[in-house]
């Protein structure tokens, strides 16, 4: 048996938490996908056993020969049947095809050319997913410890954390899919969660010393991300029920912008924002900023003066380009100079970005004020209701909402 053919596929059946509503048996973590991951990093470095050798070798060739030597070793990892075999189980797993419910700017294809191209090179790729498995093949020997932790997390303590963010009912408790990728961190979708263990931990890491110590990593920093996945979870049924009917698209996206960000918003109050990220999003020009930005372009929709198109790119750059920008700002007026572009590497995932800025600032006014832990919640049944009761929690009119 190899080293990591060992039971990384964990099961967990849950028992009730104490106190609680009752938790429906059955619910699992899965890490099968880690598992085969580290069998297949295995599987190409014995394919590939002096590869350090070969890049030295390749490094002194013409960039046409250097090319043409890459693609023949990419092809003959592809060709190769233990390596192929692994590259199908993963891309097929549950996990994964989870993965590519979720991502349209990811395809299988894009993986096996990566996992081809290793341990060599990096291919251009969305989300950069090249350099990160690159990154995680030569560091394949310290993340046994990380995998490791899947097993010491108190799903029962994430449980309890995500109902109290949760309407009443009785809840059944998703399955978690765990794997390594960047393309993400984690998200639920139809029912379960998946867990990006490179996107949640690893990325927020200094670049210098990311594997170092991966096992004192604190096992409540897992428990609260899945807390905030469950509680989407939980929360799906009330803030998107089957009833909902549009009459033209200016409605319809009105409506998807307000319940995303009641949607962010109290799924964050399960693992609020610390250090630097929560400085960000609680700076007074970040969050004037994304105010700003929801007035206008609600605006724009309820006076009919956008299409749809403008609104959907408006959205996307909320998410990427806007929010690094606003990132950057921030960094330019807060540290020296020097400072700046290291911060924006190593905090890039912190960014700001438009939907989460504001459910977090929304939400955590109005579950400050009396009795604003129910009307909170109330929000995920009642999703159009979080302008005006914000408003009723701010008195600085720059603060308001003017919709």
């Amino acid at each position: 048996m190899t080293r990591f053919a060992l039971v990384f596929c964990l099961v967990t059946v849950l028992q009730p938490v104490a106190g609680a509503r009752p938790i429906q048996a059955g619910q699992s973590s899965d890490a099968t996908a880690l598992d085969l991951l580290l069998l297949l990093f295995e599987a190409i470095a014995e394919r590939n056993p002096n590869y350090d050798d070969t890049l030295g070798a390749i490094a002194t060739l013409d960039s046409q020969q250097q090319e043409e030597r890459l693609a023949a070793l990419a092809e003959r990892n592809a060709r190769d049947p233990r390596v192929a075999a692994l590259v199908d189980s993963l891309l097929a797993s549950s996990a994964y095809k989870m993965y590519f419910r979720q991502f349209s700017n990811v395809t299988p294809d894009v993986h096996r050319s990566v996992f081809s191209a290793l341990p060599y090179r990096a291919i251009p790729s969305p989300a950069d997913i090249g350099q990160v498995q690159l990154e995680l093949f030569h560091h394949r020997d310290s993340l046994a410890a990380l995998v490791k932790k899947i097993s010491m997390v108190n799903i029962d303590q994430a449980v309890s954390i995500a109902r109290r963010w949760a309407p009443s009912g009785n809840l059944l408790v998703p399955t978690t899919y765990y794997i390594l990728d960047g393309n993400a961190d984690a998200f639920a979708k139809d029912g379960t969660v998946c867990f990006d263990l490179y996107g949640v931990l690893l990325s927020k890491r200094p670049a210098l010393n990311r594997y170092n110590n991966l096992a004192d990593i604190p096992n409540a920093e897992i428990e609260a991300v899945l807390a905030h996945e469950f509680q989407h979870v939980f929360a799906q049924p009330h803030l998107y029920p089957p009833t909902r009917k549009f009459d033209n698209w200016r409605d319809l996206w009105e409506d998807v912008i307000i319940r995303r960000i009641v949607s962010e918003g109290v799924a964050s109050q399960c693992n609020p924002p610390y250090g630097l990220k929560k400085a960000i999003y609680e700076d007074s020009v970040v969050i004037g900023f994304w105010l700003r930005e929801l007035e206008r372009v609600m605006g724009q929709i309820r006076r009919n003066e956008t299409t749809e198109d403008s609104v959907r790119a408006w959205l996307e750059r909320s998410y990427q380009e806007s929010a690094r920008q606003q990132l950057a700002d921030y960094l330019k007026r807060t540290y020296p100079e020097a400072d700046q572009q290291i911060l924006l590497q190593e905090h890039i995932a912190d960014r700001p970005r438009g939907i989460y800025s504001l459910g977090w600032w929304m939400v955590s006014h109005i579950a400050a004020a009396p009795g604003g832990h129910d009307s909170a919640v109330q929000l995920l049944d009642s999703p159009h209701e979080v302008i005006r009761l914000y408003n009723a929690t701010v008195t600085d009119s720059l603060l308001k909402i003017a919709l």
